[in-house]
């Protein structure tokens, strides 16, 4: 997880404008974040078309004419919930837990705006626009009219806590969790499409993934605990 500024604490100056990150070794990893998500988008639309007994195209329509993440993810659930047994059920929607962090990421890296620290040469900064908004109003808007018609500006520093700086390395476990995003769910699409207990297996095997559903099963039924290999808690006995 990348600190703040804050935490960070530099004295050097910092700046922000578009051609940073062109210039920055890390544009790659950010372009291949958000191309990677790209295809985990196609993937969901064929699973969604698979629910529907549709016609790829006709579920990837549907699936991308969906406008924000909220009305996507409410297509799907009620799409699973009407087409999928329970253990699918639960299966689908842990993916969906474990990816929801990377899509974030992937978001923040599409729509938010990079920067530079001068102190901070092997990093490269992060934040929402607001901030700059906020900094930028700062020094350009009167806060006060005074009396002879002058106005009374008070610039602000930026705020420090709304700035992520990323390196090496939480570029690296973005693009990890990116990745096991993409292979959870074209996992599950073979499992949908019946090619064995393999990609079950793939799929429990995989520690975050396992964890996060066996949270997510806690009240599930116990044929669909039985089937995803999750033990029932035994009973107390008085």
């Amino acid at each position: 997880m990348p600190k703040t500024l804050a935490e960070e604490s530099p004295d050097g100056r910092v700046f922000f404008a578009p051609g940073i990150l062109r210039h920055s070794p890390f544009a790659s990893d950010v372009a291949y974040i958000i191309a990677l998500w790209a295809h985990i988008d196609g993937d969901i639309a064929s699973i969604l078309s698979r629910m529907l007994k549709s016609d790829i195209a006709v579920g990837t329509a549907m699936y991308l004419s969906l406008v924000g993440a909220g009305a996507q993810r409410g297509a799907l659930d009620a799409a699973a919930h009407e087409a999928l047994p329970e253990w699918q059920q639960l299966l689908f929607k842990a993916i969906g837990s474990v990816a929801e962090e990377s899509r974030k990421t992937r978001n923040h890296f599409a729509h938010r705006i990079w920067g530079h620290c001068s102190e901070l040469t092997e990093a490269i900064l992060l934040t929402h626009p607001k901030t700059i908004v906020k900094y930028n109003i700062s020094h350009r808007q009167r806060v006060e009219e005074l009396p002879d018609g002058r106005g009374v500006i008070r610039p602000m520093p930026i705020d420090e806590e709304k700035i992520l700086v990323y390196r090496r390395p939480d570029f690296d476990a973005a693009i990890e969790e990116a990745e096991r995003a993409q292979t959870l769910y074209r996992l599950f699409y073979a499992i949908m499409c019946d090619s064995g207990e393999g990609p079950k297996a793939q799929l429990l095997a995989d520690p975050i993934f396992k964890a996060r559903l066996d949270q997510i099963a806690k009240g599930a039924n116990a044929e669909a605990k039985a089937i995803l290999g999750i033990k029932a808690k035994e009973k107390r006995k008085h």
